[in-house]
């Protein structure tokens, strides 16, 4: 293939998930003209956190494929930048805030490519948190910043940022609603009695390093569930499940261990269950795009919006009151609107072909866009030093 104009990294599972339809489209459109490849980096490389997500999501193989088989930002900036200066594309196109896309990031400033990033100004307010770090560094120095509620596009104002932003919408509502009904589908034509799910249940997700690395906190994890009434299913990372086999912990009699699943039969799960708990933002948006009510297993959330929408509360572990009697609450919530937006990828694709060529159809022509100009309150915060830099700290080290 020509080297192409645009490319967009990706290197992480929620990130090919996110990604998948935005991806497809770019490829059946040819990027509305403008040449577009897919590198993966390899930050998640194991058959379960790559393969299978690209066959169940249906994206062919990427373009470039790094196989770093690693998290470290250093390592795969120089695998990234070293492909980058070969192709010099005019824009990369970046998401979220993992390690590959802050490398993503810093290579692209140093061939000088536009970057755009999808899911920008999503915000925990908490610089301990190493995400946090990563959003704000690339908000700051991104050319476009493409929010996915308005929510998001409000943080930006606030931070004024240099760059344009859009809100076309969280792109994992097009992917979450068209996957979990593939997943229904699915389900349908088992047999009778077929399927493994227990009639009622609640469903349980944790990965984070600060929940599953540290006894304690599985500890804590243990006293809550033991305030449940409900059968519990817990789809177990290997991390966490060698985690607790390390530390001799053993959960109640109503949870239900089983082993991580692809992402096709993790949407059956929470179509199925009465309501998620969960420590990840993803698990999150996907829980309020179903309409189940979710808590958060953390003290902070990057999406605020699920909050004030009373489709989620925050139960970091440390809480005192038994997690049994929040449950009980959330139960009588009834969601009924959805933040995300729809035909998410439909209008991403259209804005970054809109990016792509500006003399015929200008974003900053669009309302859609808008930029901060410089006020009477002072300077824009960006761009700021990345992370790593002794402004903020150390580096992102993903879990």
């Amino acid at each position: 293939m020509k080297n192409p104009e645009l490319i967009t990294i990706a290197g992480t599972r929620p990130e090919l998930i996110k990604l998948s339809r935005f991806i497809q489209l770019m490829r059946e459109n040819n990027g509305g003209g403008h040449s577009h490849a897919l590198l993966y980096t390899g930050q998640h490389y194991s058959a379960n956190m790559k393969d299978i997500f690209f066959d169940e999501l249906g994206i062919e193989a990427a373009d470039y494929d790094l196989k770093s088989n690693t998290s470290d930002v250093g390592q795969l900036k120089g695998g990234i930048l070293s492909l980058l200066e070969r192709i010099r594309p005019r824009y990369v196109i970046l998401y979220g805030d993992t390690n590959s896309t802050m490398a993503g990031a810093l290579a692209a400033q140093e061939i000088g490519a536009g970057l755009i990033h999808i899911e920008a100004g999503i915000r925990d307010f908490d610089l301990t948190i190493p995400e946090e770090r990563v959003r704000i560094y690339i908000d700051s120095v991104s050319d476009h910043l493409l929010a996915p509620t308005e929510l998001a596009r409000t943080f930006l104002e606030y931070e004024q940022v240099q760059g344009r932003i859009a809100v076309p919408g969280n792109l994992i509502s097009d992917v979450c609603t068209r996957m979990a009904e593939l997943a229904e589908e699915k389900e349908r034509r088992l047999p009778e009695g077929g399927s493994s799910l227990p009639g009622e249940y609640l469903l349980l997700t944790m990965h984070r390093q600060e929940n599953v690395d540290d006894p304690d906190r599985l500890l804590l994890l243990r006293k809550h569930l033991g305030t449940i009434k409900d059968r519990v299913v817990f789809p177990v990372h290997p991390r966490t499940r060698n985690n607790l086999a390390r530390y001799g912990i053993s959960l109640p009699e109503n949870v239900v261990l089983i082993d991580a699943v692809g992402y096709l039969e993790f949407l059956r799960l929470l179509k199925n269950c009465k309501l998620v708990m969960t420590d990840s933002g993803g698990v999150t948006e996907e829980a309020m795009i179903l309409k189940k009510p979710c808590i958060t297993l953390r003290h902070s959330t990057a999406r605020w919006e699920t909050i004030l929408m009373k489709a989620n509360v925050l139960f970091p572990l440390e809480r005192k009151d038994p997690l049994g009697d929040v449950i009980e609450q959330m139960l009588q919530v009834r969601i009924t609107g959805n933040p995300y937006g729809t035909d998410v990828a439909e209008k991403t694709v259209r804005l970054v072909n809109e990016i792509a060529s500006p003399s015929s159809s200008s974003p900053s022509h669009s309302p859609s866009y808008t930029k901060r100009e410089r006020g009477a309150e002072g300077e824009p915060i960006g761009p700021i030093s990345p992370p790593g830099s002794p402004r903020l700290g150390a580096g992102h080290q993903s879990p």
